[in-house]
């Protein structure tokens, strides 16, 4: 599927904006995350588990790097 398909602009584009439009503020990201990947998995199934699992070490590196800028720096002087 690509952008500019009718498919995309009169199925896949109203969904998404129906589902993000209905739902609280806290599901709205993970609305998005979930439409993403269903449309990367339109083009190619197998990429998405690399884009998964991609996102799963950036999400985990991005806690582990504010959990270390939360903890004072011990200064030698």
């Amino acid at each position: 599927m690509v952008f500019s398909s009718l498919i995309f602009i009169f199925v896949f584009l109203p969904l998404v904006l129906g589902f993000y439009y209905s739902v609280g503020n806290k599901l709205k990201n993970f609305v998005l995350l979930f439409f993403s990947l269903l449309f990367y998995m339109w083009g190619e199934p197998t990429f998405v588990f690399v884009m998964v699992l991609s996102i799963l070490v950036n999400y985990c590196s991005g806690l582990l790097i504010h959990g270390f800028r939360l903890k004072p720096v011990l200064s030698k002087t």
